[in-house]
């Protein structure tokens, strides 16, 4: 099975794949102008983290947070006195889980690397 390009106008002559999200250039493939729903389903977690830890975390993915390429999810993220909080709403489950796979995916490549360095120049 081959992909093929199709060229659109509006997007400059290029088209983008479907597993292209999250850039500044990706336009959501969801209806434009729909905004989010009420917001039905939602998830609050709290990680508490050295502030060093937290800082590093949430500047890392706080661009993830400003750019959704869902009209159905919305992301916010806070720091605070003993780590992060991250809340999560979204208009149905789907779009919950997604969203919630995503962000926990992230975080815990951010930490796993950060944990990984520590022992590095902890050896050194």
């Amino acid at each position: 099975m081959s992909a093929q390009a199709v060229v659109t106008p509006e997007l400059g002559g290029f088209r983008l794949g479907s597993g292209d999200v999250g850039s500044v250039d990706t336009r959501s493939r969801e209806e434009l102008g729909r905004q989010l729903p009420e917001s039905r389903f939602e998830a609050k977690i709290r990680f508490h983290l050295p502030r060093d830890e937290a800082e590093i975390l949430y500047s890392s993915i706080i661009p993830e947070v400003k750019d959704i390429p869902s009209k159905r999810t919305s992301v916010s993220m806070a720091l605070t006195e003993d780590g992060l909080n991250l809340m999560i709403k979204a208009s149905d489950p789907v779009a919950l889980r997604a969203a919630l796979n995503s962000f926990l995916r992230f975080i815990d490549s951010i930490l796993e690397m950060l944990h990984e360095l520590d022992s590095l120049v902890e050896r050194c």
